[in-house]
């Protein structure tokens, strides 16, 4: 068998408009829409390591439902098509499509992961962490990093579905970063308690070990995600630890109320919002590294053509709720 990098061509972030393209990719959604005319068409989303390609398929409404029971979401797919931009937005317009054989497949080349070695983010992730002086706040954080199952599930955890740091190894990075900022962050504000930022900020987003999970290599929300939110997913999943290893009644309840309003407001998932300084710089935090993401990747995702007004990202961002300038 040939090797998958030789059988399945370009990637997608180095597709361009007008090439007649045929390849492997994961099907991240496929469903079934009626256009102008009662005309009927699959509406699909490709994956592979570098990002997402839209694609549509037009057939009788026959072909498309034998092709809908064929290709479920996680399949590997071989596609072929033509290259356009729709709504300045790169899609296929699909020729043929049909399912691969997953076991023959090499399946990382269409999972996208954090570009930097996570062994070493893990390092530097240890050394802020043992900066705590605090004993107590100290085996808490290290407790966790101690544990393998743990750690396994936390190296391969994205950070969100969608918007930012949405691959493998996502929320290792988002953390690390978020942990740095509450370290600048002592310095430049002293009167906040430094043991409580760095602990807070290791722990804030711990929701989401349980708010995702992986169906046929899809990110999908858990059940327990759906019904209880990732802000009390990470509050439940802490909690016994802060019980076990924190005597301290005024630290425990802070580390408690961290928990629960790192989000900073209830629509973003918080379920209490933040109500003491080390509370507000973690959300602070988190917020400034989600935000600058998304900033970026929008630059990299979209090219600017001076004058049309289309300098800025797409449409509307709901995440951010505004307009992205990327000019």
């Amino acid at each position: 068998m040939d090797s998958l990098d030789i059988k399945r061509k370009p990637f997608i972030d180095q597709l361009q408009p007008g090439m007649i393209e045929e390849g492997y990719f994961l099907l991240k959604k496929i469903h079934l829409n009626i256009g102008k005319k009662n005309k009927p068409f699959l509406r699909i989303i490709l994956s592979d390591k570098t990002g997402y390609l839209p694609a549509v398929y037009f057939d009788s409404l026959k072909n498309l439902q034998k092709i809908q029971d064929a290709c479920k979401e996680g399949d590997i797919v071989n596609i072929s098509g033509i290259l356009e931009e729709y709504n300045e937005i790169l899609q296929i317009k699909l020729i043929k499509i049909s399912r691969e054989n997953r076991k023959d497949w090499e399946l990382s080349v269409f999972s996208k992961r954090t570009p930097h070695d996570r062994r070493e983010l893990l390092k530097e992730l240890k050394i802020y962490l043992n900066k705590i002086n605090n004993n107590d706040l100290k085996k808490l954080s290290l407790s966790f990093l101690n544990d393998k199952e743990f750690l396994k599930t936390f190296l391969d955890s994205p950070a969100s579905r969608f918007y930012h740091y949405a691959y493998i190894g996502g929320l290792l990075e988002h953390t690390l970063n978020v942990v740095k900022l509450v370290d600048s962050y002592s310095r430049i504000y002293p009167q906040a308690d430094k043991n409580l930022l760095l602990t807070g900020a290791f722990l804030h987003d711990f929701g989401k070990l349980d708010e995702y999970e992986y169906i046929q290599y899809n990110i999908e929300y858990s059940r327990d995600s759906r019904l209880k939110g990732k802000t009390l997913l990470g509050y439940e999943r802490v909690k016994p630890f802060i019980d076990k290893f924190i005597k301290e009644p005024t630290i425990k309840i802070k580390l408690e109320h961290i928990m629960i309003s790192n989000k900073g407001q209830k629509r973003w998932g918080a379920i209490s919002e933040p109500k003491f300084l080390e509370a507000f710089l973690i959300h602070s935090a988190d917020l400034t590294d989600t935000s600058q993401f998304i900033f970026s990747e929008s630059r990299k995702d979209f090219k600017a053509k001076p004058g049309t007004g289309s300098e800025y990202a797409g449409n509307y961002i709901s995440i951010m709720d505004k307009e992205i300038y990327i000019g």
